[in-house]
């Protein structure tokens, strides 16, 4: 269910992705519950194909014991949210690595489909459609989930 989930979604953004430079790979996904039920589902299988590495006040995180291969490289992080009803257009929402995010940056307020988000440890550009929603974090989920810097 979990790898079909982020096939879907990785399919569904395919036709925005193109024009956003020099994505470089895929960082992390968040996976979007549709009911309380499938969360718990969602949990109960990500336990058996990888570890909870951190516990957030928005769902669990888990590194994948063998990594997943894209065609956007290998995902190793996902988080299985908690449900939310604000989330139900997307069933994921995938962060990238990209080359320039300054490029990124630039485009907040002459495209309404990117925002800048801040929080105290981090902010994130998200590109929105109404097939996509993707994540440009400053600094990386894996950077932090997995202590690298």
């Amino acid at each position: 269910m979990i790898e079909e989930i982020i096939e879907k979604n990785l399919k569904r953004i395919e036709n925005d992705l193109p024009e956003i430079n020099d994505i470089q790979n895929i960082d992390f996904i968040d996976l979007f519950p549709v009911t309380e039920e499938h969360r718990k589902l969602l949990d109960k299988e990500a336990i058996k194909v990888g570890k909870i590495i951190k516990e957030t006040e928005r769902g669990n995180v888990y590194l994948l014991n063998t990594p997943l291969k894209t065609k956007y490289g290998k995902l190793s992080l996902f988080k299985v949210r908690f449900y939310d009803e604000t989330r139900l257009n997307w069933e994921a929402a995938a962060d990238f690595v990209v080359k320039d995010r300054k490029i990124l940056e630039d485009k907040v307020g002459k495209d309404r489909r990117y925002k800048f988000i801040v929080r105290p440890d981090w902010d994130a550009i998200e590109f929105r459609t109404k097939d996509t929603l993707i994540y440009f974090l400053n600094p990386l989920a894996s950077e932090v989930y997995l202590n690298k810097k």
